[in-house]
């Protein structure tokens, strides 16, 4: 976080003005000096201040502050290098004490990382289970690809690059371990891109975890663009493997069409 102060004089007209009234505290020697400061943070929320005579509350805090704000600005920078300090751990296997097994690939990781960022896994290492006492945890149900993608997400709080097959995969495994936040932002990332083409998808995954939102959206998306999606092979397959799901849709469509 950085102060930017600057002072600006001019010559005031000589005719009369407003500011004749109080000549002696605005206009010293005939000049009107302007006082401006800023506040520019690299954080999420950033100020721009100015002011004419006595300085806003937010700049006088932060004048009074100086050794507070350099503080701020220290602990700004130190987040993306606890990030990359976090990810060499994960990527070089540092001190890891736990492993997650798929079928095709193991790999090591930290129980307190884990914790952290997952109630499952804090249940499941803080009690008496197997996987504390093995040193590993067995994934039979969740692809190679997937649980690297979580672990990326836990260690560092990144996505990467996602597509609609892997956002919903990633959503699978978010719910499966209680990863509350990583679920948000595939819901999101699903939300966002959903199409004609994936819509279904999506309403299939939306009502097997119960997760009312996505299936909310997912609805007013399919309301908003029926021929589309009526018209798309994967709705024929909805409609053939779910017909319940599918008749709740139509339902929808025929009660909305009736207001």
């Amino acid at each position: 976080m950085a102060i930017f102060r600057t002072e600006i004089h001019f010559r005031c007209p000589s005719q009369k003005t407003g500011f004749q009234e109080k000549r002696s505290l605005y206009l010293p020697n005939d000049v009107l000096s302007l006082y401006c400061e800023c506040i520019l943070s690299t954080a999420t929320a950033s100020y721009e201040c100015s002011s004419c005579g006595t300085p806003s509350s937010v700049i006088q805090e932060a004048v009074r502050n100086k050794n507070e704000i350099n503080v701020g600005k220290e602990q700004l920078q130190l987040t993306p290098a606890l990030v990359n300090d976090l990810k060499s751990m994960y990527n070089n296997s540092i001190l890891c004490d736990m492993e997650l097994r798929t079928s095709t690939q193991s790999f090591p990781a930290h129980k307190a990382i884990l914790s952290a960022r997952s109630t499952v896994f804090r249940k499941m290492f803080s009690g008496d289970m197997k996987e504390k006492k093995s040193g590993h945890v067995d994934i039979t149900d969740l692809e190679e690809e997937t649980v690297c993608r979580m672990l990326t997400y836990m260690y560092t709080d990144s996505l990467g690059d996602l597509q609609m097959e892997s956002a919903s995969k990633l959503y699978t495994a978010a719910d499966k371990y209680d990863i509350t936040y990583l679920k948000r932002r595939c819901s999101s990332f699903l939300k966002d891109n959903v199409c004609p083409d994936t819509v279904c998808g999506v309403l299939v995954l939306a009502d097997k975890y119960q997760d009312d939102d996505l299936k909310s959206d997912v609805h007013d998306y399919i309301m908003n663009h029926a021929k589309e999606v009526f018209d798309a092979q994967e709705w024929k397959h909805l409609m053939t493997t779910n017909l319940q799901l599918a008749a709740d849709v139509m339902y929808r469509k025929v009660s909305q069409d009736k207001i």
